[in-house]
């Protein structure tokens, strides 16, 4: 991290905005890559699957759940996944929410790995490149969803990930973890407490309750360490809707079906990695 450092703070934030792909630096993310590596193999132990099927020489989009609140580690550690399977040199980007990219040198670090505002203009521009694109179709009130909705997968109704794939005939690649829910415990969202105190009109969407470390419990958003628990991420099959292409995505109904689909699709590997959990939990008892 000394390394990478100076490099960040010696940028011009105003120049880091999320409105460019051009930011993306193969250099720095490979300096980045052993500190990510010692996360990936001894403080969250990741374990990944799948990660073989992601479709060759085509644009496609990846899409998670999300979890563990502003740190976010399951994004990092599913990036350092996706970058060890694919190499640092190939183009891949995340869309990330733009309030990231008015923080300054945190918006030159999110665009040195490549993530990108997350608007249609610029989705659009990376598949136009031929990139693939990570999409957390859940955002904030999935990483800040309840730690007992931990393991039910819900995208929140935003289907834009589907319209994406159809309006370009491109996979959609399911791309989902267990454990980064375990680094910062959400007791609950917070939505109906920014409602009733008024927030929500000021532009607050939640005032959740949390239990991290160093905070302890507290209310609201706030940058944590996220705990040392186990992550286990999983790559499923590449979903496509050949029948279908950019005159669908007007259809409601239509939309609606492959939105399901990918979501069902996508509670199926949770499932499955939940068992495999347990079952190795069991294990280690007998």
């Amino acid at each position: 991290m000394t390394l990478i450092l100076p490099r960040v703070l010696h940028e011009d934030p105003a120049l880091y905005d999320g409105e460019s792909l051009q930011r993306r630096d193969p250099s720095y993310i490979r300096d980045l890559m052993p500190f990510q590596e010692a996360l990936f193999r001894y403080y969250f132990r990741v374990e990944t699957r799948g990660f073989g099927r992601m479709p060759k020489d085509r644009p496609f989009l990846m899409v998670g759940n999300h979890n563990g609140g502003l740190a976010a580690p399951d994004t990092g550690m599913t990036m350092h996944a996706i970058l060890l399977a694919r190499g640092v040199d190939a183009p891949i980007y995340a869309l990330v929410h733009p309030n990231i990219f008015k923080q300054p040198y945190l918006n030159v670090h999110a665009m040195k790995v490549g993530g990108i505002a997350a608007t249609a203009r610029m989705a659009l521009k990376a598949i136009d490149q031929g990139a693939p694109l990570f999409i957390y179709p859940g955002a904030g009130d999935d990483a800040y969803k309840p730690f007992e909705a931990r393991h039910k997968i819900s995208f929140f109704g935003n289907d834009a990930f589907v319209r994406l794939a159809l309006r370009f005939r491109i996979p959609i690649v399911p791309v989902i973890s267990i454990g980064a829910h375990e680094t910062l415990i959400v007791l609950d969202d917070g939505r109906q407490r920014a409602r009733e105190w008024g927030l929500s009109e000021l532009g607050v969407e939640r005032l959740p309750l949390t239990y991290s470390f160093p905070h302890g419990l507290a209310l609201g958003v706030n940058f944590s360490i996220p705990f040392p628990a186990r992550m286990e991420i999983e790559m499923g099959p590449a979903i496509e809707f050949p029948d279908h292409g950019p005159k669908s995505i007007g259809d409601r109904d239509l939309v609606k079906f492959c939105y399901d689909h990918v979501e069902r699709a996508s509670q199926a590997i949770m499932d499955g990695l939940l068992a495999r959990r347990r079952r190795r939990e069991l294990l280690a008892l007998a």
